[in-house]
């Protein structure tokens, strides 16, 4: 088992450490509070009677504040982003944290939205352009034979799975 413990981020000045078994990451809830300025006890609480990230969390051994190994709480990194954004409190460097967290939702999602409306409008407008040239080539013997060739290609798409199709079953039917 392979584990090392290296610097994760830093905050308001205090390095939040994780802890790294196998390529899972592990970390602690007590520097971050700290870097936060809110109350430890009642977060370690609240994770343990919540019914999602009381099942995630584990004991695990990092280094502390000075600088000595000590059991820890800790949750696996991809859930402690979203326990950061659940917290309760008045803490500014916790709102702030939120904040962006709000900023990065809605670009995600509304990048997504708009990158999608941007992909159909190219493809309605190349569907068009296509429709252009298909009618003013449409007379045209090389546009014939380009489509007779498109069509000759897909018959052979679809002749060679079926062919992979009965080469898979026949291979199958040996082992039964």
């Amino acid at each position: 088992m392979k584990n090392s413990i290296k610097k994760f981020l830093e905050f308001n000045g205090k390095a939040i450490l994780f802890l790294d078994i196998n390529g899972q990451y592990w970390v602690a809830l007590r520097p971050i509070c700290d870097a936060l300025g809110i109350n430890y006890s009642r977060q370690w609480q609240n994770i343990k009677s919540h019914k999602i990230l009381s099942q995630l969390y584990a004991i695990q051994h990092m280094v502390g504040a000075d600088l000595r190994l000590r059991k820890m709480v800790a949750l696996p990194e991809k859930y402690i982003y979203g326990w950061l954004f659940s917290i309760k409190s008045e803490s500014q460097p916790l709102q702030e944290y939120q904040m962006k967290c709000y900023e990065l939702l809605y670009e995600y999602f509304h990048g997504t939205i708009g990158r999608r409306h941007a992909i159909l409008s190219q493809k309605a407008q190349n569907e068009a352009e296509m429709h252009e040239l298909e009618n003013v080539l449409r007379d045209d013997k090389r546009y014939v034979r380009v489509q007779e060739l498109k069509g000759a290609i897909a018959r052979s798409g679809i002749e060679l799975k079926e062919l992979d199709k009965l080469l898979v079953d026949s291979q199958l039917s040996l082992f039964n």
